[in-house]
């Protein structure tokens, strides 16, 4: 709508920042044929052990659809197969050509007349009668503080993957999956602020190779075999 003015304080740079910034190579959440929205859920239900949202799970599974053809038409490249039909990787993934995914959202949204405040790192919510009124942070480069006044404030920061040590030392301490820069800012924010929490029973810890920062669910998830060493042993 061409009456509501939008902000969006980035803690690093829109272009490449986040779980995106490095691209992704698949759409891990979607209906191919053959899988209703009941079965996404009854998937999710059994992989989570039953610790889980099934409303919100719901909500998000009945969009899936909506969201990937609009990405689409933002121009991100997704693979199909000689029908014309998103070629399935696994049961509820698609193949993309996704390394500029996270440039392609951000085009979108410079064109959609949203203003971005690169590198602003947001700390508190300003609360008056119990209610958020906006947000304030620091410029990570300037060090200049930010306040931003808001009719109505949504957090959408990354997990909280930061916080752990990663088993990298020194300059390779960014390899982890998830970005390490996913410190939980956003959970403390709400918390602070006295914001409802939802799900935090719930946590994921992947198995994973002592070589490999990302979690080696393909040989187990989506069936496509088992990881093997140089001598083509089997180790996973």
């Amino acid at each position: 709508s061409p009456d509501i003015r939008v902000l969006i304080l980035e803690k690093a740079h829109i272009d490449r920042s986040g779980c995106l910034a490095g691209g992704m190579n698949a759409i891990n959440a979607y209906i191919n044929p053959g899988e209703t929205v009941d079965s996404f859920v009854d998937y999710v239900r059994f992989d989570s052990m039953g610790i889980l949202r099934e409303d919100l799970v719901r909500t998000q599974a009945e969009l899936f659809s909506e969201v990937v053809r609009e990405l689409e038409q933002m121009g991100l490249p997704i693979v199909k197969d000689e029908n014309g039909q998103y070629s399935p990787r696994g049961r509820w993934n698609i193949k993309i050509h996704g390394e500029s995914l996270k440039s392609i959202l951000a085009r979108k949204v410079v064109e959609s007349g949203v203003t971005v405040l690169n590198r602003v790192v947001v700390t508190n919510l300003m609360l008056q009668g119990g209610a958020v009124t906006g947000a304030m942070g620091f410029g990570v480069r300037d060090g200049d503080f930010y306040v931003a006044r808001s009719k109505k404030t949504i957090v959408a920061t990354g997990g909280a993957s930061g916080l752990y040590r990663p088993n990298n030392e020194g300059a390779a301490r960014h390899k982890m999956w998830y970005s390490p820069f996913n410190t939980g800012a956003g959970y403390a924010i709400g918390i602070r602020a006295g914001a409802e929490m939802t799900s935090f029973e719930a946590s994921v810890h992947c198995l994973e190779d002592k070589r490999d920062p990302g979690p080696n669910r393909d040989a187990w998830l989506l069936g496509l075999g088992p990881h093997r060493s140089m001598r083509s042993e089997k180790e996973i």
